[in-house]
């Protein structure tokens, strides 16, 4: 059915078909000139030395991992020692598939912990509370927008020698209370560009790091582990290369195929000019949304309310009271045209796909994520949402409050 208020929002215009036919017209669309000129403002808009784009977010998780673990291996002294089968990286039980499979790649132990019911996302005593004497990572997720919890976690990690990576993929543009952009706290941080969100290379995604070696590598596992993709010279082959080789065709690291093209990279430099605006406009609509909650009672509440200005919601995410109240809000909410899903997977202990992993039995209870799974849902929230839409899901969220 055609929803009167989407999940997803297109948010192109003349100005993005503009710049794909500008691309098609010079003949070159694989990587190139577009996608170092995106890279390098999106670098630029984070505040970060290096942003590597590739073609998609699950492919920015998977490459700015890799890249973690081959510099472990090759540089040591940046991540504390090296990586070794059965190390044990945490991370929340409201994730993505695609941020795990990564690390089940070489071995290492996903451990889920528990979430904050006010931010969605892990916390300093949430990590604590499953970490042993194998864990050597972190991952943060923060969760649709919310940056709460990053501050701390990097101190944390610090203190503790443990190193922090960010699956930002949903919270481009937020501001924790240190005034620091998600995706400046980890070794790496991975970043979508999906279309619903905020913003679209159609498919696409980024890492960000602020570490030459994992740049490098970053660079060359997303391009078959080549060489000559190490642009910033911070690994020295020495001897592993032979006389032999055409340095223009040496393989270093068992590498991939992840390349974003020219036409995703063109669309992405015009969508990045428009950020600012369209991050003003979701806390607006946001701040309106919470306020239409707010005036209905206290049955619903809104995870991040509080921080609104510095949230970049990405969704609208809703809280019910209980699983019954959920279930029928839903339904009022669909037949009203306001799309729903869950929050991201709720509990992913829950989803079927954990009986096909590799991952420890013994996994912790989470039941704050179990209280998302069964509570929580979330509804589209677009820049450009006109009045009438908003005004139309004030009354289905009033509605839905009230059930």
């Amino acid at each position: 059915m055609p929803y009167r208020v989407p999940l997803a929002y297109n948010t192109f215009t003349d100005a993005e078909r503009d710049a794909v036919s500008a691309v098609v017209e010079t003949g070159r669309l694989t990587q190139g000139a577009e996608v170092e000129k995106f890279e390098a403002g999106f670098a630029a808009f984070n505040g970060t030395k290096y942003a590597i784009m590739v073609n998609s977010g699950s492919s920015a998780n998977l490459i700015g991992i890799e890249a973690i673990y081959y510099c472990s291996l090759l540089k040591p002294e940046i991540t504390h020692g090296p990586l070794r089968q059965g190390d044990e990286a945490i991370i929340s039980g409201l994730s993505w598939p695609t941020t795990i499979t990564p690390l089940l790649n070489h071995g290492l132990q996903p451990v889920f912990c528990d979430i904050s019911l006010q931010t969605l996302n892990m916390t300093v005593e949430t990590v604590e509370a499953v970490r042993t004497p194998a864990t050597r990572m972190v991952i943060a997720v923060p969760v649709l927008g919310n940056p709460d919890g990053l501050d701390e976690l990097r101190d944390y990690c610090a203190h503790e020698r443990l190193i922090l990576v960010e699956d930002a993929c949903e919270s481009l543009g937020a501001r924790t209370a240190s005034g620091a952009l998600t995706g400046t706290f980890g070794l790496a941080s991975a970043f979508s560009f999906y279309f619903s969100h905020h913003i679209s290379t159609v498919e696409g995604g980024a890492i960000l790091t602020d570490s030459r070696e994992v740049a490098d590598l970053c660079y060359a596992l997303r391009s078959h582990g080549w060489t000559r993709d190490f642009k910033l010279n911070s690994i020295d082959l020495g001897r592993d290369v032979g006389e032999d080789i055409d340095p223009r065709f040496c393989f270093f690291l068992p590498g991939y195929n992840v390349r974003a093209t020219e036409i995703n990279a063109a669309v992405g430099g015009v969508q990045l000019s428009k950020l600012t605006d369209m991050l003003t406009e979701r806390r607006r609509r946001a701040v309106a949304r919470i306020d239409a909650v707010r005036r209905a009672g206290n049955r619903v509440t809104v995870p991040g309310a509080e921080i609104a200005d510095r949230h970049s919601w990405m969704t609208f995410p809703l809280l019910f009271e209980n699983a019954e109240q959920k279930k029928a809000a839903q339904s009022l909410l669909e037949n009203l045209g306001v799309e729903t899903r869950p929050i991201i997977v709720g509990n992913i202990l829950r989803q079927p796909l954990v009986r096909a992993l590799p991952i420890k039995a013994d996994q912790p209870d989470l039941p704050v994520c179990d209280a998302v799974f069964a509570r929580g849902l979330m509804i589209g929230l677009s820049p450009f949402s006109d009045e009438e839409s908003e005004a139309c899901v004030h009354e289905a969220l009033r509605l839905a409050a009230q059930v």
